[in-house]
């Protein structure tokens, strides 16, 4: 089923819906529908199990917490304390914002019995969110049994382990309902085997709903998990070119690789924006990165520090802290520009208000992630722009990849002409107030701490193993990256020492002499850590390091002599047993042949056919074939 139709009235849609939700969605500012939720809803609160394929944004959290809702108001002799519907969701940040959302509309679920009575709906109806780390199982088991919630929302693993419980498989006898929220992601080979579990423990006779942007990447396993005669619903852009909303802008900027900071910077001074998110490759890029901008920020004019203000959310992070980070970030009024640096845990489902701007510094490993990514902005038919960054040469042919999978890019630097790439650190010094040149005031924000050179040696090793994973390997190839372009943007001040160095052209290893990317080079065991504990730890380990170091070149010293000794008298062993072996076999052949001819011969016949023996013995011994063959 293909949805082309423009936005519908919710009193107008194709399903009986309570009266109380269709008061909430109004309440809600829900004034019409999106095109995915007039699709879905009719179909998923009937008999339908659903395939939603819909562009990122377009609504499709409401297009399944309606339709549970809708299912359980009308499943009257539903008992009380059993568990009715299920929300699966890739990850801890996306389950609770789903749960949000069915909490914002149950807001409005009438509390008088008499008017639950004269619509025909349960006294109550309550969620609980089984996410992990905010709560303990036996935390969740007796929230469970003292709110006796009918509709669960959780991550894979968490869901999986609360069900095994028997006092939930008890509780499940009359399950109606269960929806997979990023669906692709969740049927990937990394979630397969607990989904095929869940499913496995629920009753067969169940309603699924599968929502995603990318659905389509899932392939088979949609019919692996007991889906009866699916309904596919594919909502598309109405732009056929494009995968993502109408409102929604891509573009991207072609950089050299040694100037993506400076030009970030420049993008954050020079566009308007309410809120961003910056997507970087790993959990360390983000805590280096974000630390750098918060000292760059300072280093700015007291203008600029009052507009900025980062955040900082990746994967590694505490639950609590993340919750608390996304809180913060959407509900941040202090400052004209609030700016989220983040890794792909903030990628999916995530819905932020305001978000109207996404800049990607390189492009995901995964193609599919680019669209999640981009789709945290332009949500809900408002206005927004995503940016990716590529690097000078051959990433420029990711726009073609891209466009093979129907996403179109614009040239923003057509768009924007006054951002002029050779004027950037002019540009910088002009917006932000910089008494230096950006490049010069990271490296000297990195002498100042030794702690900062290692988190950014292994913030650029882990982004060269990140880019080593790219799936379109045809064009982030390692042998033709910029490695040293790349560690300048990330502010290294020595090249590490790593395999794929091998690929660097010789002539600018040679450039770089021992790998020093600076002017001056410093003593590294002189290079002191800000923390007295931490400086005091490497000092101990240096010390002892240089005195293995020390006994290690004593022992070499001692075995070398201790084998030249050695050598000299094996030598001179097997000689002097060379020499008496040769002794012995020319005094035996002498005898045999003085015992052949007499004592008459002479001294230099005996010599003469003791070599002819010698020579006869030797040839026999070259040109004998080992075996007998008589029997041929």
């Amino acid at each position: 089923m293909s949805q082309k139709k423009g936005n519908l009235l919710w009193s107008k849609v194709n399903c009986d819906l309570s009266p109380w939700i269709l008061d909430a969605v109004a309440a809600e500012g829900f004034e019409n529908m999106t095109p995915v939720q007039a699709s879905t809803i009719p179909l998923f609160s009937g008999n339908k199990d659903v395939v939603v394929e819909a562009v990122t944004g377009s609504g499709k959290t409401i297009s399944f917490v309606i339709p549970i809702l809708q299912r359980l108001c009308r499943a009257t002799d539903f008992k009380r304390g059993h568990v009715f519907a299920m929300v699966i969701a890739p990850t801890r940040e996306l389950a609770i914002q789903i749960n949000n959302v069915f909490e914002s509309i149950l807001k409005y679920y009438p509390e008088d019995e008499e008017i639950q009575k004269q619509m025909g709906i349960p006294k109550d109806i309550k969620t609980q969110q089984i996410v992990g780390s905010l709560t303990s199982f036996q935390e969740d088991m007796q929230t469970f049994m003292e709110e006796k919630p009918q509709i669960l929302v959780g991550t894979p693993g968490k869901l999986a382990e609360f069900i095994s419980s028997s006092a939930i498989i008890k509780k499940t006898k009359d399950f109606d309902c269960l929806v997979l929220d990023e669906a692709d992601r969740l049927l990937d080979i990394s979630f397969e085997a607990t989904i095929r579990e869940i499913v496995r423990k629920l009753p067969r006779q169940k309603r699924i709903g599968l929502f995603s942007a990318t659905i389509s990447s899932a392939g088979d396993m949609i019919f692996k998990i007991g889906m009866a005669n699916p309904v596919k619903i594919a909502v598309k852009s109405s732009n056929t070119m494009n995968a993502a909303p109408k409102t929604l802008s891509i573009n991207y900027l072609v950089v050299k690789p040694d100037d993506k900071i400076k030009m970030l910077f420049n993008l954050l001074s020079s566009l308007d924006f309410k809120k961003t998110i910056i997507y970087f490759p790993t959990c360390v890029s983000v805590n280096y990165f974000y630390a750098m901008f918060c000292h760059l920020l300072h280093q700015a004019s007291e203008k600029t520090q009052s507009e900025l203000k980062f955040f900082s959310i990746h994967g590694k992070l505490q639950l609590k802290a993340r919750v608390k980070t996304l809180e913060n970030f959407a509900a941040n009024a202090k400052t004209d520009k609030s700016i989220l640096m983040a890794t792909d845990v903030a990628a999916r489902g995530i819905d932020i208000p305001d978000v109207d701007l996404v800049i990607q510094m390189d492009p995901p490993t995964d193609p599919d992630v680019f669209l999640h990514r981009c789709g945290r902005t332009g949500r809900a038919n408002k206005v927004g722009k995503a940016i990716v960054l590529l690097n000078e040469g051959r990433e420029e042919d990711y726009l073609e990849f891209m466009r093979v999978k129907k996403v179109d890019m614009g040239n923003f630097s057509d768009m924007h002409p006054e951002v002029d790439l050779s004027k950037l650190d002019l540009n910088l010094s002009m917006a932000y107030g910089f008494k230096n040149r950006l490049d010069k005031i990271v490296e000297r924000w990195i002498l100042e701490d030794r702690s900062r050179y290692d988190l950014s040696v292994r913030s650029y090793v882990g982004f060269v193993r990140y880019y080593s994973k790219h799936s379109a390997l045809s064009i982030f190839r390692l042998e033709t990256f910029d490695y040293i372009g790349m560690a300048k943007a990330y502010g290294l001040i020595r090249l590490p020492r790593m395999p794929e160095t091998k690929y660097i052209d010789d002539a600018k290893l040679e450039e770089f002499k021992d790998g020093w990317l600076i002017k001056k080079q410093i003593n590294l065991d002189e290079f002191k850590y800000l923390n007295e504990q931490k400086e005091a730890a490497r000092l101990e380990e240096l010390k002892n390091t240089t005195k293995k170091e020390q006994e290690k070149l004593k022992r070499k010293e001692m075995k070398k002599l201790n084998e030249a000794w050695s050598n000299k008298t094996n030598a001179r062993e097997s000689r002097d047993t060379r020499r008496e072996k040769m002794k012995r076999k020319r005094e035996a052949i002498e005898k045999e042949i003085a015992a052949q001819k007499g004592s008459d011969d002479s001294d230099e016949d005996i010599q003469e056919d003791w070599k002819d023996i010698v020579r006869s013995k030797k040839k026999k011994k070259q040109g004998a074939v080992m075996g007998n063959f008589d029997g041929l």
